[in-house]
This record gives structure tokens, C-alpha cells and sequence, in this order.
């Protein structure tokens, strides 16, 4: 009706204002950026600004406000779509904006200034949160990185690329810490709420490596390929895209590299790091491994897999419960290898075989290889023989040295899909261009 409307009144700020809040409503977020930036420049040459007493207003008083009034509402609109597709710092610039003409708000009777600063304020506790995050993790304090993602996390549940991206980065921060299942769970968290993450599905791979588990990792492999093959033909057919292009066929190829390698230690059939899943040591008592396996076996379970994101009040229950039922197969999933794991080294008999196993398949890989290691070997050595500390150097260990861009750590360190990220000249940021990629 809006649409049809239009064509009678192209040029109607009222419609286009109703059409772009229709599409927010419709959650086309992209839709809605696109519907304010292409109306901008007719609005700005037939808009006429009548205050409380329905008195035009004259240009020289639109002048000294600084902007015009047919931005605001463009504003508002645009900053909430940035916000839910995950682009935070461009909806704080466009919220800024808005507060400096907070006399041209009241006099246009608009949505009021209580309610964008309190979006406002969110939106920078969230980007507060997530900064600390990510330079705790620079300086290796791992486990207060952890705390902060998950300070991020509890007080959002509507921008859903952003608490994706904190799930993810709190995988890297759980990973270097040794904790593998809590990284693999957050992983899957960030996957459920963006299947199209391509450093979600990436890490999950390189944690089911690190556990020996080929099979699920060739699955997420073979997701990553089919996800980076479909975003560098979309690259090919939009001008001006070289650099990110090559970046992408870069990517591509690491993956299937990956993905070779991965199919050719799935078919040894080598026993999981049952160590590793429950973030033991091999030297660990039967006292130390059990109160491991219940911690992570509480932390895991099926029945609480589906809370773990804050949700919001705007009835999208079929989304989550969605959301939730991936979530659950994917606990599930990693319950069982939980439990497999304990049934093993909680046995003094098959814990005694397996450590036998182990040792002897480390002798004939050295002796085969020449003194060389598998990618997983390595690090089931480097666990066995070190501390907690040796395991945090997992990420940094040369034979991923070619991984580097999307498994060392959080997007603070790494250039992330949702940093910054569009493909126009924005009308809302000084006509400055936002990068395809830049570095928080």
C-alpha cells in the first residue's frame, strides 16, 4: 500500500518515512539504509521544515541548525538497521548526530530523546565491552577477555551479527586458555546465529582438529568452502573489488588445503585427545578428571543449550526457537564426545590402554615422518609434556602460521565480517568510504 502510494507521491517524506520503518519492522535492514540514502538528495531540495505553530521556516534558520530536518528521521532508521546487521560504530555516529540537534527533535515532536539516548547508551556499553575484550586478549589475560565478552553479551539480544562475533571472540579466548569444549560451544553459538560467519566456522574446524575429531571438521571445512565460494563470486560481479577478491580466492585456498589434510587424518582413524575435551592433564588424578568431566558435562548439557543468549521482547519466537534446536543438536553432539571422553580416563583399564596407544602411535608417526609431526601429534605433545601455559601457545605454533588471519585470537587482532563493513559511499559519514575490512 506504502509502495503504491508512492507512486502517486514520490517525493512524500511522510510515506518514505513509513516505508523504511515497514521495512524495519520486516527486519530488511539493508533494504532500509538503501530507501534513506536514495531519498536523501530529492528530500534535501524539496523539504520545507514547519515548526510547532505551522510556520515555514526559512533556509537561513535551517542553515544554523547545521543539517537539515529530512535527515533525522533517515538517521534514526539507519542507525537502528546498522545495529542489527552488527555495524555499531556506524549506528553510535549517526546516533551522535542526532543528539546535537536535540532542539530540532523537540520541535519536531520526534521519537523522543530519552529513548536514543538510552539506545545510544547501549550501544556503547556494548562497543566498551567488547573493546576491553579484545585488548585483555592482546595482553594475554585471557580469562578477563572472557568476562567481558560475556558482559557484551548479557545485555544485547538484538543485534545478532554482534553477539557473534563476541561468542566467537570468546571461543579464541576459551581456546587459549585450554578450555576446547567451551570454545567449541561458543563457536556453534556464533554459527546458529550467523551461519554465513565465515571465522566461526573456521575456528570450530581448527578446534575439532586440535581434538582429533576429523570428521566434524571436515564438515565445517567443507561449510566454510561452499560459504567462501559463494561470497568471492558475488565479489567478482561488483566493480572495484580487486583487493578483497584476491583476499578471497587466498582464503579459499588455505581452506581446501585444510580440508585435504583433514580428509587424510580422518581416514587413520585416530582415537580423540580425550585429555584435551575435558581440558585435563595427562598427568591429571582420577579426583582431578572427574571433577572436570562434571563441570563440563553441567556447563554443556542438551537442556541448557538454548540458554545462552538474551533475548529480546520483539516476538520473534520462531527465529529462536530455530536459533535454539541447532544450538541443542550441536550439545548434544558435544555432550556424547564429553561423556566418551570420561567413560575412557575415568576406567584405570581402558585409560591405561589408551595412554599406551597414544604413546606407541607418537613413536611410529616420529619414526614414519623422520622427526616430523601431524598438525594434531604436535599439540597432543606440546599438552602432554607442558603446563596450561604451553597450551596457550597453540594458536602460534608455525605449522598454522598460514591460518593466522581468522585462528589467532578475536577480531581485534584479525580483520572481522562485521567490522565496518558496506559496499556504498555512506551519505551519513561525512562521505568518508568504510573499508570491506578494517581492524578494530
Amino acid at each position: 500500500m506504502v509502495n503504491e502510494a508512492l507512486l502517486i507521491s514520490p517525493h512524500s517524506e511522510r510515506l518514505l518515512e513509513l516505508k523504511a520503518l515497514a521495512l524495519l519492522i520486516l527486519r530488511k535492514y539493508e533494504e532500509v539504509i538503501q530507501v534513506c540514502e536514495q531519498s536523501l538528495d530529492s528530500a534535501e531540495r524539496n523539504y520545507c521544515f514547519v515548526d510547532n505553530d505551522n510556520q515555514l521556516c526559512n533556509e537561513d534558520s535551517l542553515e544554523s541548525l547545521g543539517q537539515f530536518p529530512a535527515k533525522l528521521w533517515r538517521w534514526r532508521m539507519c542507525a537502528k538497521a546498522h545495529f542489527h546487521l552488527g555495524r555499531l560504530e556506524e549506528a553510535l555516529d549517526l546516533l551522535l548526530k542526532y543528539e546535537e540537534i536535540n532542539s530540532t527533535i523537540q520541535k519536531y515532536g520526534m521519537e523522543s530523546m530519552e529513548s536514543l539516548t538510552s539506545f545510544t547508551a547501549t550501544i556503547r556499553d556494548l562497543l566498551r565491552h567488547k573493546a576491553a575484550g579484545n585488548k585483555a586478549f592482546q595482553e594475554g589475560k585471557h580469562a578477563e577477555a572472557v568476562e567481558h565478552y560475556t558482559a557484551a553479551l548479557a545485555c544485547n539480544g538484538e543485534s545478532r551479527p554482534f553477539s557473534a562475533v563476541c561468542f566467537c571472540n570468546r571461543a579464541a579466548a576459551s581456546q587459549a586458555l585450554g578450555y576446547i569444549a567451551d570454545a567449541i560451544a561458543d563457536c556453534s553459538r556464533a554459527i546458529a546465529l550467523d551461519p554465513n560467519y565465515p571465522k566461526a566456522i573456521s575456528r570450530r574446524a581448527t578446534l575439532h582438529e586440535s581434538v582429533r575429531d576429523y570428521g566434524q571438521a571436515t564438515i565445517d571445512l567443507q561449510k566454510l568452502i561452499t560459504l567462501l565460494e559463494s561470497q568471492q563470486r558475488s565479489k567478482a560481479s561488483q566493480p572495484g573489488r580487486l583487493g578483497s577478491l584476491s583476499t578471497s580466492t587466498q582464503d579459499l585456498r588455505q581452506a581446501r588445503e585444510r580440508l585435504a589434510k583433514a580428509e587424510e587424518e580422518m581416514k587413520r582413524e585416530i582415537p580423540l585427545d580425550h585429555y584435551l575435551i575435558l581440558g585435563v592433564e595427562a598427568s591429571s588424578t582420577a579426583a582431578e578428571i572427574k571433577k572436570a568431566y562434571r563441570k563440563a558435562a553441567l556447563r554443556h548439557h542438551p537442556d541448557k543449550a538454548g540458554q545462552f543468549s538474551v533475548r529480546s521482547d520483539s516476538g520473534d519466537d520462531g527465529y529462536w526457537n530455530e536459533v535454539g534446536e541447532e544450538v541443542r543438536r550441536d550439545a548434544e553432539r558435544l555432550f556424547k564426545m564429553i561423556g566418551e571422553a570420561y567413560a575412557i580416563l575415568s576406567d584405570p583399564g581402558k585409560r591405561m590402554r589408551y595412554d599406551a596407544e597414544e604413546e606407541a602411535r607418537k613413536l611410529r608417526t616420529r619414526g614414519s615422518s623422520s622427526g616430523s609431526e601431524t598438525l594434531s601429534e604436535a599439540y597432543h605433545y606440546q599438552y602432554e609434556k607442558g603446563s596450561r601455559r604451553q597450551r596457550e601457545r597453540w594458536d602460534s605454533w608455525n605449522g598454522y602460521n598460514q591460518y593466522q588471519r581468522w585462528q589467532n585470537g578475536p577480531d581485534a587482532a584479525q580483520p572481522d565480517t562485521y567490522a565496518r563493513r558496506s559496499s556504498n559511499n555512506s551519505r551519513f559519514t561525512d562521505g568518508s568510504r568504510w573499508n570491506d575490512w578494517d581492524c578494530f
